[in-house]
């Protein structure tokens, strides 16, 4: 036990501890990014909670144990903005966020820092989260859901998705209600860039394209399909939306994005060509200067000789 107890308190065992707990920020900016735009599909969500919760209790611990390093104390600075992202992102995940937040607020007061500066960045963080949160609340009461990908995750119809031929995209549903009509909405997602987790999935959003949008009474119809046409030789798949055939949108949005780039980098390489050829030309203009200026005295010189 006196053994035990020697390496805990060894400072480069607690070092070691403090670097390893940059994984769990890591592991927290993943997190967020997940929230930004993936759709997170749980098959047993109670064992991946209690595993989500047990990760969460680890690094706390681990954390304390590394509070007087100045890499933990750094770390529990950059903690709570990171959290921020997940609170916003996330909002209404509670299970997500909670854990996380109790450990940046455990770590946040515990770490040995100096107590002004503690208590600075405490002031500012707290007006950071009750401002953020209650304009969030606020700008949902009045303007609707607010989400950065387009669509709200809330009204997805989980029973509901369609793959290619391919398996490179999906249709989903969403149900929604605007006015006195209760509408369904189609969207197309890619599937290139879903994330497998334990017990689950996340699901790409963000990036995804609406093809089409109509009111139902009851039981929605099967109103979008996939088929594949042959074009030049070549494979492509397409939709069938209420009995027209349609384009994939995401190639349509993908080659658009590819032409506005091209475009865009050859204005930047016709602007720098411009810029040197005008460099070159008042390089050119400055050196036939001095070589008059070089002449002109020789020139003076011969003239009152004769």
């Amino acid at each position: 036990m006196d053994k035990l107890l020697a390496i805990f308190k060894n400072v480069w065992f607690r070092r070691g501890v403090a670097v390893l707990c940059l994984g769990y920020t890591v592991l927290v900016i993943w997190i967020a990014y997940l929230c930004f735009g993936y759709y997170f599909e749980i098959t047993n969500p109670t064992p991946l909670f209690v595993l989500y919760l047990f990760v969460n209790i680890v690094a706390m611990g681990l954390l304390i144990l590394s509070r007087k390093q100045l890499l933990t104390q750094i770390n529990s600075y950059f903690l709570p903005p990171i959290i921020f992202t997940i609170v916003i992102f996330g909002f209404g995940n509670w299970y997500i966020i909670i854990p996380p937040m109790v450990v940046m607020v455990v770590i946040f007061f515990a770490n040995n820092s100096n107590e002004t500066l503690k208590t600075v960045l405490g002031t500012l963080y707290l007006l950071m989260y009750v401002i953020g949160i209650v304009g969030f609340i606020g700008a949902q009461i009045f303007m609707g859901t607010i989400t950065l990908t387009g669509v709200d995750l809330s009204k997805r119809d989980t029973e509901y998705e369609k793959l290619s031929e391919s398996g490179e995209y999906r249709i989903v549903r969403y149900f929604d209600t605007i006015g006195d009509r209760k509408v369904q909405t189609y969207y197309v997602e890619e599937t290139e860039d879903d994330i497998k987790i334990p017990l689950g999935i996340c699901k790409k959003v963000l990036g995804c394209q609406s093809i089409y949008t109509a009111t139902y009474e009851s039981t929605p119809a099967d109103l979008v399909t996939w088929i594949t046409r042959k074009v030049d030789g070549k494979k492509e798949e397409r939709l069938m939306v209420d009995s027209v055939e349609r384009e994939n949108p995401i190639p349509i949005v993908k080659k658009q994005k590819e032409e506005e780039k091209k475009a865009k980098d050859k204005k930047d390489e016709s602007s720098s060509s411009k810029g040197l050829s005008t460099n070159l030309i008042i390089t050119s203009t400055s050196s036939d200067s001095s070589s008059d200026s070089e002449n002109t005295p020789q020139d003076s010189e011969q003239s009152s000789l004769e």
